[in-house]
This record gives structure tokens, C-alpha cells and sequence, in this order.
């Protein structure tokens, strides 16, 4: 990655052919930019205490990779072009629908850092959480009812699966439910489900094929789960400064990710030894794990067990999954991207 990239919060996929004025790289920051100050106009209001609660989450940081790959899709249909306002104002409502939808799964599970900064149900309050969340909400639904009929209800499918998802997960798996499989629909339309929306979003407002459209939306669907997946190994890997939260975050709410069902799984099976019965006994206690020491020890053993390598197969797995689906889309410099892009989502694990 070049040394400018490596100085920008943007995750741009580039190599040394895109790296030249009017170049690919070049169009993308560009527009990034646009789409940075776009956000940073949506995440204000009329009065200073308002505007610091809305604009919290948006000013923390992030690595705007959804709107990203709406701007990189985009050029699929229209690469000759400059990215279109409408194109912009897309990626902005998907950056939007995110950022609102994070107010509140913190509340939610009652995380008390995000971006590396205090969690805004911690820093006001619960309801102040949930109003800037809704109202964020309704700044992307704004945005997107200027771009047609297609696009509104894309939006409006994608958040009654971000609802759903929510729910699901809420309520856990019935007894005829795989847990495995039914975390993976969980995460489907948890994260997958806006991804692909992004990745509808650029190619359909670039004018692309519908082949090409349901091909790139499947594309991020699959991706989201990826990113998801990698990111359930980061809660066990990464530091509170590489991840903004508080590493292990997800063991003390009682949060089963994937290496936890995994390990689960090999104790069901009968494949355990003593340490993974253990372990799994450990995590199951909630209470025990407030205690920062506890958690820390916790979290190192689950990280060094193989359920663990196992999530990260399996995040590798979804990728080329996903990548599958760009089979027929045209080569050249965006579907490279693309698929740097995608390898970007488990290169974190490294």
C-alpha cells in the first residue's frame, strides 16, 4: 500500500497501476472525501448538545468500507466517469444506516466502548442513545428517497433484516435449529445483509446489468459474513487501541461468536478433552468474567484453541465465497480492487 494510503483511515485496495493522477485510487479518495464531509453535514444539528451526541460515533473514526465498495462498485457501470452525486449520496445513507444501527447494538449489549471512545448510551444516556440512533435513521432514509423507488425499498428490505437479524440473535436458536448454522443466517442479516446493500446500491446507480447487480450484492452478503466472522477472532487477538473495544467484550455479555460454538460443538460431539470442558465451563461464567483478570486469562486460552484457527478458516472460507460470485464480472482494475478488497477483510487477522 502506498505511504498516502497508509496515512488515510480508508481501507482503498490499490496496486502500483492505480497509484497515478486520475487513477482509480485517485477517484476513489477523492470521493471519499466528498463522502466524508457529507457525513459530517448528517451528523449535525441545529443545537451544539444534539450535534455532539449525533455526530459522536461518525467523529470517533471508522473505516468507511461500505460506502467504499458502493464507490468502487459504481465503477463497474460508469468507469470513464466521475462518481456520480447519487452514487455518493448512496454510500453516505449506508455509512448512515450503520452508524445509527451501532448506537444501538451498544446499548444493546451493553458494550461500553466503541471506536475508542465511551459508548454513547455510557457518555449521556440510554434514551439519548436510542433517540440519536433513530434519528440518524431517518437522515439516511431522507437521503435515499431522493434516489428512486428501487433504492428506497432496498433500503427499506435491508433494515427490516438488520431488525431481524437483531431479533434472531436476541432470541437464540429453537431446538430443531443447528446453532452454527443459525448464527451464520444471524450474521447474514445482521452484516451481510447492509453490505450487499452497498454493493447494490453502486451498481445499480451506475446503470449496471441485473446480473451484475445480484451478482455484486451476493458478493457483499457473503463478505459481510467474512468480515463478521474475522471479527469475532479480533474480539479474542486484537488490543482495545487496534480494536477500540475492550478485548473478550463479547465473552462477558454471554455472547456465543462462532469460536465459542465451535468449541461448544467439540464438547457435544465428544471430541473434548479436560481443558476444553474447562474452558467452555469458564466461559459460561458470566459472573467471573467482570473480573479483568479472569476475563484476560479467558480470552488467551480461547485465542490459542483450535475453535479459534477454525474461525479463521472459515473466515477465508466466506471470502473465496464470496469472490466466487465476481466469476463473471469483467477483469480489470475495479475487479481487482474488488478482490483486494475482499482479502483486506481477513488480512486484519494477520
Amino acid at each position: 500500500m502506498s505511504k498516502k494510503l497508509a496515512a488515510t483511515q480508508y481501507p482503498v485496495p490499490t496496486d502500483s497501476v492505480l497509484q497515478t493522477p486520475g487513477s482509480l485510487e485517485t477517484k476513489l479518495l477523492e470521493a471519499l472525501d466528498d463522502v466524508e464531509q457529507m457525513l459530517v453535514r448528517e451528523t449535525q444539528t441545529q443545537r451544539e448538545n444534539t450535534s455532539e451526541l449525533v455526530s459522536h460515533l461518525r467523529a470517533a473514526g471508522g473505516k468507511r468500507m461500505r460506502p467504499l465498495l458502493t464507490l468502487l462498485i459504481s465503477q463497474l457501470g460508469a468507469p470513464n466517469q466521475p462518481v456520480s452525486t447519487k452514487v455518493k449520496q448512496a454510500a453516505v445513507a449506508v455509512e448512515l444506516t450503520h452508524l445509527a444501527s451501532l448506537y444501538h447494538d451498544d446499548l444493546m449489549d451493553e458494550a461500553t466502548m466503541r471506536r475508542g471512545v465511551r459508548a454513547a448510551h455510557v457518555q449521556w444516556t440510554n434514551t439519548l442513545a436510542v433517540m440519536a440512533g433513530d434519528l440518524i435513521f431517518a437522515r439516511a432514509s431522507l437521503l435515499v428517497s431522493e434516489l428512486g423507488p428501487t433504492i428506497v425499498a432496498q433500503h427499506s428490505q435491508t433494515f427490516e433484516r438488520l431488525c431481524l437479524g437483531q431479533m434472531h440473535d436476541i432470541f437464540g436458536p429453537g431446538d430443531d435449529d443447528d446453532p452454527i448454522e443459525f448464527y451464520i443466517d444471524v450474521l447474514r442479516d445482521k452484516t451481510g445483509a447492509l453490505i450487499g446493500c452497498a454493493a447494490l446500491y453502486g451498481a445499480e446507480l451506475s446503470g449496471c446489468d441485473a446480473a451484475t447487480v445480484s451478482a455484486v450484492t451476493q458478493f457483499g452478503e457473503d463478505l459481510g459474513v467474512a468480515f463478521q466472522i474475522a471479527d469475532d477472532v479480533l474480539d479474542l487477538q486484537a488490543t482495545e487501541a487496534q480494536s477500540g473495544k475492550t478485548p473478550g467484550a463479547d465473552l462477558r455479555d454471554g455472547t456465543k461468536t462462532l469460536p465459542v460454538l465451535l468449541l461448544e460443538k467439540t464438547v457435544q460431539d465428544g471430541r473434548d478433552t479436560e481443558s476444553d470442558r474447562a474452558l467452555l465451563k469458564a466461559i459460561g461464567d458470566t459472573d467471573s468474567l467482570q473480573d479483568d483478570a479472569v476475563l484476560a486469562k479467558v480470552v488467551a486460552q480461547l485465542a490459542a484453541h483450535p475453535a479459534t484457527a477454525e474461525t479463521k478458516r472459515l473466515a477465508g472460507e466466506w471470502v473465496e465465497r464470496a469472490l466466487a460470485h465476481l466469476q463473471n464480472i469483467p477483469d480489470g482494475k475495479v475487479k481487482h480492487a474488488l478482490v483486494e478488497f475482499a482479502h483486506l477483510q481477513i488480512n486484519r487477522l494477520q
